[in-house]
């Protein structure tokens, strides 16, 4: 290994600066792609193909490519190259993973920059010092574990339907999962501490994430243990949003600033725990376009409570 490239790249944090202090040595495009399918960074190519440039313009590798990559790698290597997405223009496929696959990097053949001059122990080791950036980006979000899945929804990280379905696939997600969104206005929380400890001694938890200034419990069924959950809000100062049955995960992240938007609404009101289904007719008008207080004088919480409670009752 080169020295002096070891030595700056001591000084490399972050993937940018480590693939552009590389792409000094190793002369072809580079593209690095996450677990699910989106480009994390790239180097300009000044001839890429057709599909280089789409997939660098879009900031999304394609299912397809993907998948032409997967079963190249049935043989379990580290790196496939292929002609099979352009015969004039090969890709080389390094897989990035610590116990689990992390992503890709991919290489660009050029006439002037071919496979056969790259040097593959300097390749290997970009790889491993790529794995190492984005495993530890990967344990913030929980190990790649559901949980990973429902923060990588909120961050709107799936691009298309096809990759949300088979990230659904892959992490089976639950698609009756129910979700308790709970404002932490008047309350603290962190990852690890009582609240979510005495949250999964109640509830059938299947993930929990502090996420702005909510806390969001994914549960895996639709029933709750109503008093005794009204009497934690209670005792926490909290304040919750049920929802018995998430209906659209493709536009979850526009869905969670609605419930959100609600709940921050809800607020003022004196109710611990409330059911979206009880103001689903209203949540077109948290969609950002109107502010709380001009939300005020459409909705009218005393009037509303009067109109639920006659539904229940089948009062007229």
């Amino acid at each position: 290994m080169n020295l002096e490239l070891l030595k700056k790249e001591e000084n490399c944090y972050t993937l940018p600066e480590l693939l552009d202090l590389y792409n000094y040595y190793i002369k072809n495009a580079m593209v690095v792609i996450s677990h699910n399918y989106e480009l994390l960074y790239y180097t300009n190519a000044s001839d890429g193909d057709k599909v280089y440039n789409e997939s660098t313009k879009s900031v999304v590798w394609s299912l397809e490519l993907i998948a032409i990559a997967n079963n190249a790698f049935k043989n379990n290597t580290d790196y496939v190259i292929l002609d099979s997405i352009n015969k004039d223009k090969r890709r080389l496929f390094y897989k990035i993973e610590h116990q689990v696959i992390l992503g890709y990097l991919v290489l660009l053949e050029d006439s002037s920059n071919t496979f056969d001059n790259i040097d593959y122990e300097m390749l290997k080791h970009l790889v491993n010092s790529i794995s190492k950036i984005l495993y530890l980006d990967q344990s913030k979000n929980a190990n790649r574990n559901i949980q990973s899945f429902y923060f990588s929804l909120l961050n709107n990280e799936y691009k298309s339907k096809d990759i949300l379905k088979a990230k659904m696939e892959e992490y089976n997600v639950n698609l009756n999962a129910s979700l308790l969104l709970i404002s932490l206005e008047h309350a603290s929380f962190t990852e690890n501490n009582y609240l979510k400890l005495k949250l999964q001694s109640i509830l059938n938890v299947s993930a929990v994430i502090a996420y702005e200034n909510n806390v969001l419990i994914f549960m895996n069924d639709e029933g709750i243990a109503k008093n005794m959950l009204i009497e934690f809000l209670k005792e926490n100062h909290l304040t919750a949003l049920y929802v018995k049955k998430i209906m659209d995960y493709f536009s979850f992240n526009v869905y969670y600033k609605a419930l959100a938007e609600l709940l921050k609404f809800l607020n003022t009101s004196d109710s611990i725990l409330n059911y979206e289904s009880d103001y689903k007719i209203y949540l077109h008008f948290f969609s950002g376009r109107f502010s709380l207080d001009e939300i005020k004088n459409y909705i009218d919480l005393k009037i509303t409570k009067i109109y639920l409670d006659d539904i229940k009752n089948e009062t007229d």
